[in-house]
Protein backbone atom coordinates (compact mmCIF):
# COMPACT_ATOMS: atom_id res chain seq x y z
CA UNK A 1 0.00 0.00 0.00
CA UNK A 2 1.34 3.23 -0.66
CA UNK A 3 1.00 6.35 1.80
CA UNK A 4 1.56 9.56 1.57
CA UNK A 5 0.71 13.53 0.30
CA UNK A 6 -1.70 13.47 -2.01
CA UNK A 7 -1.96 17.34 -2.59
CA UNK A 8 -0.39 19.83 -0.92
CA UNK A 9 -0.91 23.60 -0.91
CA UNK A 10 0.01 26.94 1.19
CA UNK A 11 -1.36 30.38 1.73
CA UNK A 12 0.58 33.57 3.19
CA UNK A 13 -1.44 37.01 3.49
CA UNK A 14 -0.21 39.75 1.08
CA UNK A 15 1.14 41.71 3.89
CA UNK A 16 4.48 41.56 4.22
CA UNK A 17 7.82 43.49 5.83
CA UNK A 18 10.75 43.73 2.92
CA UNK A 19 13.25 42.43 4.84
CA UNK A 20 15.83 44.93 3.47
CA UNK A 21 14.07 47.21 4.78
CA UNK A 22 14.25 45.40 8.42
CA UNK A 23 17.87 44.93 7.67
CA UNK A 24 18.34 48.80 7.36
CA UNK A 25 15.84 49.90 10.57
CA UNK A 26 18.02 47.11 12.44
CA UNK A 27 21.41 48.40 10.94
CA UNK A 28 22.67 44.54 10.15
CA UNK A 29 23.87 43.60 6.57
CA UNK A 30 20.45 43.04 4.24
CA UNK A 31 23.16 39.60 3.45
CA UNK A 32 21.86 38.37 6.98
CA UNK A 33 18.37 37.22 5.89
CA UNK A 34 18.59 37.33 2.63
CA UNK A 35 21.58 34.77 2.49
CA UNK A 36 21.83 33.91 6.13
CA UNK A 37 18.02 32.91 6.61
CA UNK A 38 17.28 32.77 3.43
CA UNK A 39 14.32 35.04 3.54
CA UNK A 40 13.55 38.34 1.08
CA UNK A 41 9.76 38.81 2.39
CA UNK A 42 8.21 38.48 6.09
CA UNK A 43 4.68 37.79 5.98
CA UNK A 44 2.66 39.63 8.63
CA UNK A 45 -1.01 39.13 9.33
CA UNK A 46 -3.43 42.01 8.79
CA UNK A 47 -6.14 42.16 11.22
CA UNK A 48 -8.73 40.73 9.11
CA UNK A 49 -7.03 37.40 9.32
CA UNK A 50 -5.87 34.52 11.36
CA UNK A 51 -4.30 30.87 11.92
CA UNK A 52 -8.26 29.84 11.30
CA UNK A 53 -8.49 31.79 7.67
CA UNK A 54 -4.85 30.82 6.71
CA UNK A 55 -5.82 27.14 7.22
CA UNK A 56 -8.79 27.28 5.49
CA UNK A 57 -7.62 29.28 2.56
CA UNK A 58 -4.46 27.12 2.17
CA UNK A 59 -7.25 23.82 2.28
CA UNK A 60 -9.70 25.20 0.49
CA UNK A 61 -7.73 25.45 -2.55
CA UNK A 62 -6.59 21.61 -3.14
CA UNK A 63 -10.04 19.96 -1.59
CA UNK A 64 -12.77 18.50 -4.02
CA UNK A 65 -15.88 17.77 -3.43
CA UNK A 66 -15.08 13.94 -3.62
CA UNK A 67 -12.48 14.97 -0.79
CA UNK A 68 -14.95 16.32 1.62
CA UNK A 69 -16.46 13.20 1.78
CA UNK A 70 -13.46 10.64 2.32
CA UNK A 71 -11.66 12.83 4.64
CA UNK A 72 -12.99 11.64 8.43
CA UNK A 73 -10.11 13.37 10.42
CA UNK A 74 -8.66 16.84 10.14
CA UNK A 75 -5.72 17.72 12.20
CA UNK A 76 -4.19 21.37 12.78
CA UNK A 77 -0.70 22.20 14.02
CA UNK A 78 -0.01 25.48 15.42
CA UNK A 79 1.07 26.88 18.22
CA UNK A 80 -1.40 30.30 17.95
CA UNK A 81 -5.07 30.13 19.37
CA UNK A 82 -7.93 32.24 18.42
CA UNK A 83 -10.64 30.25 20.97
CA UNK A 84 -9.38 28.81 24.15
CA UNK A 85 -12.46 26.74 24.30
CA UNK A 86 -12.86 25.45 20.54
CA UNK A 87 -10.11 23.49 18.56
CA UNK A 88 -8.88 25.93 15.44
CA UNK A 89 -9.50 21.92 13.55
CA UNK A 90 -13.18 22.27 14.70
CA UNK A 91 -13.86 25.57 12.93
CA UNK A 92 -11.85 24.83 10.00
CA UNK A 93 -13.56 21.49 9.49
CA UNK A 94 -17.05 23.22 9.72
CA UNK A 95 -15.72 26.56 7.25
CA UNK A 96 -14.58 23.80 4.39
CA UNK A 97 -17.85 21.47 4.91
CA UNK A 98 -16.04 18.73 5.59
CA UNK A 99 -18.73 15.71 6.11
CA UNK A 100 -20.23 16.02 9.59
CA UNK A 101 -18.49 12.64 10.98
CA UNK A 102 -14.90 13.92 10.78
CA UNK A 103 -12.77 13.91 14.26
CA UNK A 104 -11.25 17.26 14.36
CA UNK A 105 -8.30 17.50 16.50
CA UNK A 106 -5.67 20.68 17.28
CA UNK A 107 -2.29 19.89 18.18
CA UNK A 108 -0.20 22.35 19.99
CA UNK A 109 4.16 23.20 19.08
CA UNK A 110 3.67 24.10 15.89
CA UNK A 111 6.57 22.16 14.18
CA UNK A 112 6.40 19.13 16.09
CA UNK A 113 2.44 18.81 16.11
CA UNK A 114 2.42 18.88 12.88
CA UNK A 115 4.80 16.02 12.10
CA UNK A 116 3.35 14.02 14.70
CA UNK A 117 0.10 14.43 12.93
CA UNK A 118 1.28 13.77 9.46
CA UNK A 119 2.21 10.66 11.10
CA UNK A 120 -1.45 10.08 12.96
CA UNK A 121 -2.69 10.78 9.10
CA UNK A 122 -0.45 7.88 7.59
CA UNK A 123 -1.12 5.61 10.26
CA UNK A 124 -4.73 6.04 10.42
CA UNK A 125 -4.85 5.30 6.58
CA UNK A 126 -3.14 2.38 6.75
CA UNK A 127 -5.97 1.53 9.42
CA UNK A 128 -8.50 2.83 6.84
CA UNK A 129 -7.06 2.98 2.95
CA UNK A 130 -10.51 4.01 1.56
CA UNK A 131 -10.19 7.35 4.04
CA UNK A 132 -8.68 10.77 3.59
CA UNK A 133 -6.82 13.02 6.26
CA UNK A 134 -6.44 16.76 6.11
CA UNK A 135 -3.31 17.76 7.46
CA UNK A 136 -2.86 21.47 8.24
CA UNK A 137 0.16 23.91 9.42
CA UNK A 138 -0.91 26.96 10.61
CA UNK A 139 0.58 29.62 12.80
CA UNK A 140 0.97 33.15 13.68
CA UNK A 141 4.69 33.68 14.97
CA UNK A 142 5.97 36.71 16.72
CA UNK A 143 8.91 37.55 18.45
CA UNK A 144 10.13 40.97 20.31
CA UNK A 145 11.13 43.95 18.14
CA UNK A 146 14.94 44.48 17.36
CA UNK A 147 15.34 40.16 18.94
CA UNK A 148 17.27 37.09 17.29
CA UNK A 149 14.13 36.36 16.51
CA UNK A 150 12.25 39.07 15.03
CA UNK A 151 13.60 38.33 11.56
CA UNK A 152 11.87 34.46 11.55
CA UNK A 153 8.07 35.62 12.31
CA UNK A 154 5.76 35.68 9.90
CA UNK A 155 2.13 33.82 8.95
CA UNK A 156 0.37 31.47 6.50
CA UNK A 157 -0.48 28.05 6.67
CA UNK A 158 0.64 24.48 4.56
CA UNK A 159 -2.75 21.94 3.74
Amino acid sequence: MNIGIDKLAFFVPETYVDMTDLAHAREVDPAKFHIGIGQDQMAVNPISQDLITFATNAAAEILTEEDKQAIDMVIVGTESSVDESKASAVVVHGLLDIQPFARSIELKEACYATTAGLQMAKDHVYRHPERKVLVIATDIAKYGLNTGGEPTQGAGAVA
